[in-house]
């Protein structure tokens, strides 16, 4: 699957990812989805995810099985990256 992924403006976690060439304009979200993801940019374009492979950041089977149910996934995505100090 090949998707597009936006980025809350508002909340730098929070990403809502949609098939390849779904206008994003045009989804019809419901009422209960979080409204940090009501301003979004576009953050990575046409980003090709397959079943029960792994990302360092994405859980891309929740990511097909929320598209699939509901033409669109609402996600976050975080590295977290550790240093350390010399004593």
């Amino acid at each position: 699957m090949i998707i597009d992924i936006y980025k809350s403006t508002k909340n730098g976690n929070k990403y809502l990812s949609i098939p390849k060439g779904t206008k994003i304009a045009q989804l019809e979200l419901p009422d209960s989805v979080d409204s940090d993801l009501l301003t979004l940019s576009p953050f990575k374009t046409r980003l090709e995810i397959e079943p029960k492979n792994t990302h360092a950041t994405l859980d891309q089977d929740d990511i097909i099985q929320q598209i699939e149910r509901n033409g669109y996934a609402v996600h976050e995505a975080k590295t977290v990256i550790t240093v350390g100090t010399v004593k």
